[in-house]
């Protein structure tokens, strides 16, 4: 069974989605001290690079 450009696309937006909460939540309990000293790219990158990884084993081909 063949996936939809849209069900794909779908599914990296929802995985994306869910890092992004992921690393909301671990930046929310970090101390405050932490926080500052972190840059603001941090969460974006992070959420990016786990959004990816998710999507990816998401949408791979059963063999």
């Amino acid at each position: 069974m063949r996936t939809s450009l849209l069900r794909r696309a779908l599914v990296g937006l929802t995985a994306c989605a869910v890092a992004f909460f992921i690393i909301l939540g671990v930046m929310a309990v970090l101390p405050r001290a932490v926080q500052d000293t972190l840059p603001p790219g941090v969460l974006g990158g992070a959420v990016v690079v786990l959004g990816g990884m998710a999507a990816r084993r998401f949408t791979r081909r059963a063999r």
